[in-house]
């Protein structure tokens, strides 16, 4: 494995939450170390939630970057990646007595204290534990793990435990599934613009509304308000959310032959831009058809609705396009990198006003 320049590699990336990680190039072979690694722990931890009687947790799998690296074996075996994500999906736990939100924070708290302990007392192979400790906290475990390097020395990777809990994990490995060979924030910017113009929140934890009462509120808002979650399954989310309103509002018109029905959906294993800007087209459409505009739905119609969710989505993006890690890029490689994301910004704000607009 050879040294890539920092700027280069860990352009909007994790991973160099220490030092010790910084001299590894990491490919998809790589990868499959980790992989071999977090079986292990899996296997290793699982067991001893059994002795305590606490459910299991689940392993999932690499998301992101990392998402196609069997593929990128085979077919892209030099290719490099910023980080590793892993996905793990966590029991929800009665802690609190509270909401659902505390308990969840409450479970995966006491989980990954647990899980640090165990890896101190087993000394799991293939665990650092003393720099997974240095970085970890109750709240975000991130394991520092070992991987074979050509030279027969050991490289250092940081992997990123990506909390989803049982209940919505498939949505969840849907919702972080990024276009192939293509960044994450570029189709995750999306979803959340056409949320937040909906007041709405789509994210890891599906789709969410906030209620004060029995009145909608922006999911900005953050007190005295309550959730509800609208959908968590990557084949009928657009679906729910038109019902959603529909069910709001009352409306006279039966919510039956809608063009939501008629939308194709997206490969949750290999989602495309285009699929998603096509369902947020139908659900516009569908609103109109129900006459959701103006009551429910604050805009006036269907254009209106479409050019919102393109301004936000260029907004979200042009934040990227002049973040401020841009300022120190003076190497070629800094600067091709950055060139690289200016370019997808450029391409899909584009590709959004012609899909949408």
């Amino acid at each position: 494995m050879k040294n890539l320049p920092t700027y280069e590699q860990f352009l909007f990336e994790g991973g160099w939450a220490t030092t010790k990680t910084q001299g590894t190039t990491i490919t998809p072979d790589v990868i499959k170390s980790v992989v071999d690694v977090m079986t292990t722990v899996a296997t290793e931890f699982n067991s001893h939630l059994r002795e305590l009687e606490l459910p299991s947790l689940d392993f999932l799998k690499p998301i992101g970057s990392g998402t196609w690296w069997e593929e990128d074996l085979k077919d892209q075996p030099t290719k490099t990646y910023g980080d590793v994500d892993y996905m793990v999906a966590y029991p929800t736990l009665k802690l609190t007595g509270g909401k659902d939100r505390e308990d969840e924070i409450a479970t995966v708290k006491l989980y990954n204290k647990e899980l640090l302990m165990f890896l101190e007392a087993e000394a799991i192979k293939g665990v650092d534990i003393e720099e997974t400790k240095a970085v970890s906290t109750d709240s975000s475990l991130k394991l520092v793990v070992e991987v074979p390097m050509p030279n027969g020395q050991l490289g250092y990777v940081q992997v990123d435990l990506v909390v989803t809990h049982k209940e919505y994990q498939e949505w969840a490995v849907f919702r972080m599934t990024p276009i192939k060979n293509v960044k994450g924030f570029v189709l995750g910017n999306l979803y959340s613009s056409f949320g937040e113009v909906l007041d709405l929140s789509i994210q890891a934890r599906g789709v969410r509304a906030k209620f004060e009462g029995e009145v909608m509120k922006p999911y900005s808002k953050r007190s005295g308000v309550e959730e509800k979650l609208i959908s968590s399954n990557a084949q009928t989310f657009m679906v729910d959310i038109c019902r959603f309103f529909w069910e709001q509002s009352g409306t006279k018109w039966p919510f039956k032959d809608t063009p939501i029905e008629q939308w194709k959906g997206m490969n949750p294993r290999d989602p495309k831009f285009e699929d998603l800007c096509d369902g947020i087209k139908a659900v516009a459409k569908t609103l109109r058809v129900l006459e959701e505009f103006g009551t429910t739905i604050k805009y006036k119609s269907e254009s209106d609705l479409l050019k919102a969710v393109v301004n936000q989505y260029e907004k979200k993006m042009m934040t990227t396009y002049n973040s401020s890690k841009f300022d120190k890029a003076q190497s070629p490689a800094a600067i091709a990198a950055m060139n690289k994301v200016r370019s997808l910004v450029d391409e899909y704000v584009q590709k959004a006003k012609d899909l949408l607009i």
